[in-house]
């Protein structure tokens, strides 16, 4: 047996992991050499690429061996981002092979988590205060805010970059996440529709897509560039019984998720590896079936994006709209009840980055989308931005003449994406004012 190493969340510690290192003793994995990573992660000046450069050092220390798919790791929450940057920078980028053969994500913060930012406020400070001279680990939570720019660069690096280690043929890579929110005593403050508790589905997912829409001016349609992805479709599972701590319990409740991991542990094969993805499949539409009995078991989808012009400046003034596309110009003057809908019902929240408003995190209720579109209706995506200066704007000649783009129905794009985070690059047409630069004959 290959040694496993186990990485926790945003200020837990090892501690908190005994119970799963026992658990996968007993089931004779890696029995006599299973390490559990211990980090500072509450400190304010310490970063994702601080704790995976101290990643490095400490596994070279204890002795674990870093030859190609020399031992399993396992994460939780925020050790998802310390893994996969310690694997990029030390090991992708550096163009060696991975050290990691067979990679477990439990409940993975992939692209934030919602209560980063409650973090930094003075409840994250009264909760953890105590124990941190008042400190939350600022620079930590900043990476973990929905929508970040830490986050997107990784995904960047790591699955849309020329390489990736997201395949079978170099690491086995799952996700196993919680759909239930906490529900219980003073945590079920901080539960939200789409998670479990602490996460949602879909920032956990590592199934990630990347888009560049640039938008123009009327008539011309937004133009629109996938973003080429080098990693592999992720096995990705999601159990219906379990939320962001007791994920990490296989010892506790159902013995769905200790079979999960067990099974995992043990894969060996890429056809093996096909098995347990599709399992995991399985898995996730039974939790998250296309007409659910609770609210709790919707689908959902996260949309990050980033606003900038056409020079190439960061656009932080700006609303994302969602309309129906008027079908005669008498219904341009009607109330689009199609755009109500989904900005109060679909739209379950917004979350702005605290230290860059151009960055922004979405989130869907998809279930909820597929009625409201219901009947052929032909949904739209423009946006608006506040102009930089009167002589700066983002719209020439007549109001409103952003280009458009269609997103469902007739001649819709694939732009909505089950349990999955969507990153989109938005491009904007800057426009000075002809009283900037004027030229005048001799």
């Amino acid at each position: 047996m290959i040694p496993t190493v186990i990485l926790h969340g945003y200020s837990d510690t090892a501690d908190s992991f005994r119970p799963l290192a026992r658990h996968l003793a007993g089931q004779r994995i890696a029995a006599l050499d299973l390490h559990l990573g211990n980090y500072i992660s509450l400190e304010d000046h310490v970063t994702i690429p601080d704790l995976a450069k101290a990643f490095q050092q400490a596994l070279v220390e204890q002795g674990v061996p870093l030859t190609p798919g020399a031992f399993n790791l396992i994460v939780h929450s925020t050790g998802s981002l310390v893994a996969r940057e310690w694997m990029t920078r030390y090991y992708l980028e550096a163009g060696l092979a991975c050290p990691v053969r067979r990679y477990l994500m439990l409940a993975p913060a992939n692209f934030g988590s919602p209560l980063a930012s409650m973090g930094k406020t003075m409840i994250g400070r009264v909760i953890k205060g105590w124990r941190t001279g008042f400190e939350s680990g600022r620079e930590v939570l900043s990476a973990l805010e929905l929508g970040s720019p830490y986050t997107r660069n990784l995904a960047r690096r790591d699955l849309f970059g020329a390489k990736s280690f997201y395949d079978p043929t170099q690491c086995l890579t799952a996700v196993l996440v919680g759909g239930k929110p906490y529900q219980t005593g003073l945590r079920r403050l901080a539960d939200r529709p789409g998670g479990d508790g602490t996460v949602y589905v879909s920032t956990a997912n590592l199934n990630a897509s990347g888009t560049t829409i640039r938008f123009g001016r009327k008539p011309e349609p937004a133009l629109v560039q996938e973003w080429p992805r080098a990693a592999k479709p992720v096995a990705f599972g999601v159990l219906p019984d379990r939320d962001h701590e007791t994920v990490t319990r296989p010892d506790l409740g159902s013995r769905r998720l200790s079979e999960l991991i067990t099974a995992f542990l043990r894969l060996e094969s890429e056809a093996d590896y096909a098995e347990y993805s599709a399992l995991c499949d399985r898995l996730t539409s039974s939790t998250l079936p296309a007409d659910p009995s609770e609210k709790i078991f919707h689908t959902y989808q996260n949309l990050a994006t980033h606003v900038s012009d056409d020079l190439g400046f960061s656009v932080a003034d700006y609303f994302l709209e969602f309309f129906e596309k008027a079908r005669k110009p008498a219904d341009e003057d009607k109330v689009d009840r199609l755009m109500v809908k989904i900005h109060e019902e679909v739209l379950e929240s917004v979350h702005v980055y605290g230290p860059d408003s151009s960055y922004r995190s979405l989130l869907f209720d998809l279930t909820d989308l597929r009625k409201a579109v219901a009947g052929g209706k032909r949904l739209m995506f423009s946006l608006s931005a506040a102009p930089v200066s009167p002589l700066l704007t983002f719209a020439a000649g007549a109001a409103n003449d952003v280009s458009e783009l269609a997103v469902h129905g007739v001649g819709g794009r694939s732009f909505w994406r089950d349990n999955q985070t969507l990153l989109a690059d938005l491009q904007i047409e800057r426009q000075p004012a002809r009283e900037v630069f004027r030229i005048e004959r001799a």
